[in-house]
Parts: C-alpha cells; sequence; structure tokens
C-alpha cells in the first residue's frame, strides 16, 4: 500500500458535464485502486444536486463482476447535473462534504468541471475546511488543455467515422433524387470531432467532400460555392459541419434551443437544418440535416478499446496521485500507459485547445495528413470490407 500523504480516509467521486463511453472505466478505475488501498469511496448522485440532496451511495465494496460491467457501461453510471453553481453553492460544497465526514473529492469532467474544482478548492480553503480536490479528465470534444487527447473522445471520433461513411454510402446510393446531406456533430467551440470524420474517406476525394470547424469563421456564400462544385464533380455532396461554427460575427448557425437555460456552458443545435434549408432553398437540390444525436457520445458499441483502457488507467493513477499528496490538480496520463503527471488545475479549468492549424486546410476544408496519422492510433484504424462500383469497373 502506498503511503497516505493527503491522509486519506474518505473520498467522495462526482461525475459532471456530458457523458462518454468511457467515464464510467475512469470511475471504474478509481475505485478499483481504493480498493487497493483499502479507502473509502462514495458515489454523489447527479452531481453536486445529489450531494446537497443527501444522495450518495457507498462504492467501496464492488465486486470484480460488478466493477468489470461498470467498465463496459456508456452515459454516466452516477448520472450527472447542469445545475448552475453559485457562489452560494460553491461555499457549500465544502461544508456538507465535511457534515458527511468527507475529505477527498475527486471531479470526473472537463474544462468547466476542473474550473469548479479549482474554485471547490479554493472555498474550502478561505473556510478552513480540509479538503483535497483532485480532477480526473474527460470530454469528448478534446479540449481539454494540457493533454494530448481526452478520455472520451477517442470513442466518439470512432463513432463518428463510422457513421459518416455509413451514411455517405447510403446517399450516394440515393442521389438520383436526394443530393445533399449536412452531418451535424459535437464540437460546441472546437472541431476535433468534425475533423474526425475524415477517417470515414474510403478514397482521398471520396466523402465526406467538406468539412467545417467552429475555429474558423463560416461564410454561407462560400458553402454555398462549395457545395454546388461537389455537386457538379460528384453528383452528390456529404458537409460535416461542427455544432459550433459561426460567422465572422461570431453568430452561431442555426438556432439554439437551450438559450433560455442557466447554465456554465452554451449548447448549440441546429447548423445542419439550417444549412440544409439553405442549400435547397439557394441551389435547388434535395438537402437533408442529420445531426448524430448523442449517440456519438455515448454509444459503447464502437468505442475505441485504447481509449477505454486509457479512461481506465487514468481513474485508476488519480488514487494514486492522491496517495502521492497531489491536489488541487488535474491527473493525466503519460504515453506509456503507466506513469502519471498532474496540471495545476488553475492551468485547465475554463481553458480550450484548438484545432492546430497544421491539421486543417481552410482552402479545401479537409484535414490534414498529419491529423490523420495523429489520430488513427486514438481510435484504431477501420477495416474498409465494403464493395462499390468503382472496385468492379
Amino acid at each position: 500500500m502506498a503511503a497516505n500523504v493527503n491522509k486519506i480516509e474518505k473520498i467522495a467521486v462526482v461525475q459532471t458535464g456530458g457523458c462518454s463511453a468511457v467515464i464510467n472505466s475512469t470511475l471504474a478505475g478509481i475505485i478499483d485502486n481504493t480498493q487497493k488501498n483499502k479507502l473509502k469511496i462514495y458515489g454523489l448522485l447527479n452531481g453536486f444536486e445529489g450531494l446537497l440532496k443527501d444522495k450518495i451511495i457507498d462504492l467501496s465494496n464492488l465486486t470484480n463482476d460488478e466493477l468489470t460491467r461498470l467498465r463496459n457501461t456508456p452515459a454516466m453510471f452516477l448520472g450527472s447535473s447542469r445545475m448552475f453553481l453559485t457562489a452560494e453553492i460553491f461555499a457549500a460544497i465544502p461544508q456538507k462534504l465535511q457534515e458527511k465526514g468527507i475529505d477527498t473529492l475527486i471531479m470526473i469532467g472537463g474544462n468547466g468541471t476542473m474550473y469548479a474544482a479549482k474554485v471547490i478548492s479554493e472555498s474550502a480553503e478561505k473556510q478552513n475546511i480540509n479538503l483535497t480536490v483532485i480532477g480526473s479528465p474527460k470530454t469528448v470534444d478534446n479540449d481539454m488543455f494540457g493533454i494530448e487527447y481526452s478520455p472520451g473522445f477517442g470513442s466518439a471520433a470512432k463513432y463518428i467515422a463510422q457513421a459518416v461513411r455509413d451514411i455517405s454510402i447510403d446517399l450516394e446510393s440515393m442521389k438520383t433524387f436526394e443530393q445533399v446531406r449536412i452531418m451535424e456533430v459535437m464540437g460546441r467551440s472546437v472541431g476535433w470531432l468534425a475533423a474526425a470524420s475524415a477517417l470515414a474517406k474510403r478514397k482521398a476525394d471520396g466523402a465526406p467532400h467538406l468539412i467545417y470547424l467552429p475555429e474558423y469563421d463560416f461564410d454561407e456564400n462560400e458553402f454555398l460555392s462549395e457545395v454546388k462544385r461537389v455537386y457538379e464533380e460528384k453528383g452528390f455532396v456529404v458537409a460535416v459541419v461542427g455544432e459550433g461554427i459561426h460567422d465572422k460575427n461570431g453568430c452561431s448557425i442555426g438556432e439554439n434551443p437551450f438559450a433560455d437555460i442557466k447554465q456554465a456552458n452554451k449548447t448549440f443545435d441546429g447548423a445542419s437544418t439550417y444549412l440544409a434549408n439553405l442549400v435547397h432553398e439557394k441551389l435547388g437540390l434535395k438537402a437533408r440535416a442529420q445531426n448524430l444525436t448523442m449517440a456519438q457520445r455515448c454509444f459503447g458499441a464502437l468505442r475505441s478499446t485504447v481509449d477505454e483502457e486509457r479512461a481506465y488507467k487514468i481513474g485508476f493513477v488519480t488514487i494514486s496521485a492522491l496517495m502521492d499528496g497531489h491536489k488541487s490538480e488535474m491527473v493525466a496520463l503519460s504515453d506509456n500507459n503507466v506513469d502519471y503527471y498532474t496540471i495545476a488545475l488553475s492551468d485547465v479549468g475554463g481553458k480550450e485547445k484548438k484545432v492546430p492549424v497544421e491539421f486543417y486546410d481552410v482552402t479545401t476544408k479537409q484535414v490534414t495528413k498529419d491529423f490523420i496519422d495523429w489520430l488513427v492510433p486514438i481510435t484504431g484504424e477501420f477495416k474498409d470490407n465494403y464493395l462499390s462500383l468503382d472496385d468492379i469497373n
């Protein structure tokens, strides 16, 4: 057993933000290592709502079979929450944990979660409450600052690539009476998942023909011109857009049905519908909008093995980091998949990692070879066993 530098007695773990296909693998890794170190661990149900409403469960005695099943369960086992955290709630969280005899808090989440973890840690310190706070990363968007890629991203990217590939083949089959498909994928303000759709390409000039990232201003006239060009060349058009694409004035393309919900992060949706209507109106082509929906972040059947294994290991080493005395930091896994390193919560929370310019060609609206070479080891390669007319002509 490792030396208990932080003198941990009771740990609380919380899952916050959006789901993923592997976030429960991280939870399983955390529980596994607490058992190995004979520590007590409790889960907060539905985020901090559960804490404030005394909805807490003991996770200390899960069996090996239950941990294995947990690793294979998508979405959030403990349940999430989008509760807006006010100054009063930030003050109440350390107090409530202290009442429960909990001295350590693990927060599994993305950028917003890491910012909240930082504030909770500072709140405890101001109130002279003994609370160790540490973050364990996850996000399908891959916008976590300070790490190469986040648990959850590889699985979402793999699902998107497979979905775009199969839907593209479907559209090509139906092109005599439907010509354009606009597919919308997650990515509030970064285009990692939209870029990942390029793995769907079966040949260099194949679908998706156009990819648009939120990192770049979206021009409607340019878009229409590009759709027209591809249609004239191919007879059908597949375009992939990140949900957060915006014009040069920063206005999102499409409406936001969640604009009236008070939460830390805005939720975007509607770009594909707007653009499909625009194509039909301006170009006279039959166009369909297709949002890949929540399946892209929680579809367990197509998750990446590499992603799942790293998610579990990050959870496991989160306990190791606590035992080694780390606090007010986020834990990350080294490339060797064994060692860990930590990043101060203040260097992570509220920051975003954009798709670098060397990964995307804004002129062709395509990703670069460097991006594909970087992505394939994270998602795993797709074997293309499909047959097309080009194969027999």
